[in-house]
């Protein structure tokens, strides 16, 4: 029976983890942290979302040749807006209600696009401003209330099947040339009608009837 010499290897024992805390000194793809005069570089780490800024106090982790920035502890007094950064695509993903609530405003800024789908889409405010350079919406059905409406546009076509309109009271103004071409022409008034002009002309290719219990000419 032979006995096996055994070799025992020892793996080398890692470095331990250094902590605390250091402020940036310089930013760029990695930063310069300064801690107590010793300056080094670190990363910031997947978990940070608030990216660290210039004077901004932070907390790091250290192992070998590897540093992180795990969170910004404090920032700077001359630090402006707050930034949340994520490198690459990100999802934000709730089981319930999600609500964003700014006090001074709200801002969805894209350089590409930006889409909204829903069941449902709400939208309410006492002002609203919406600026197209090109617009294009299709709608199976609209439904709008207005309490005034104006509308001013240079070119206007509209094409529809049918068109319904119904007032109470009606007022249009043409400057120049108001022209209608139709296959049949109803005009039908309860009470008066009057068409009057420096020169009124009348033409029945085939026939021009008049009716009337009265006819005044002249």
């Amino acid at each position: 029976m032979h006995v096996r010499e055994l070799e025992i290897v020892s793996d080398p024992i890692p470095e331990p983890a250094r902590q605390g805390t250091a402020i940036i000194r310089a930013g760029g793809p990695s930063f310069v942290l300064d801690d107590e005069g010793r300056r080094f570089e670190a990363r910031r780490a997947a978990s940070c979302l608030l990216e660290p800024e210039l004077g901004d106090e932070v907390w790091f982790v250290e192992q070998g040749a590897r540093c992180y920035v795990l969170g910004v502890l404090e920032r700077a007094s001359e630090a402006g807006a707050a930034t949340l950064s994520i490198e690459g695509d990100a999802a934000l993903r709730v089981g319930g209600e999600l609500s964003v609530d700014a006090s001074a405003g709200l801002e969805l800024r894209s350089d590409e696009q930006v889409g909204i789908s829903g069941d449902e889409v709400r939208v309410q405010a006492r002002l609203g401003r919406v600026v197209f350079d090109e617009c294009t919406a299709v709608l199976r059905s609209m439904l709008a209330h207005v309490t005034n409406f104006s509308f001013v546009a240079k070119v206007i076509e509209t094409l529809t099947e049918r068109l319904t309109l119904a007032s109470k009271t009606s007022f249009r103004s043409v400057a120049e040339v108001d022209q209608i071409q139709a296959g049949v022409i109803d005009y039908r008034a309860k009470e008066a009608a009057h068409i009057a002009a420096d020169k009124a002309l009348i033409n029945g290719g085939k026939l021009a009837k008049v009716e009337a219990g009265q006819i005044h000419l002249g």
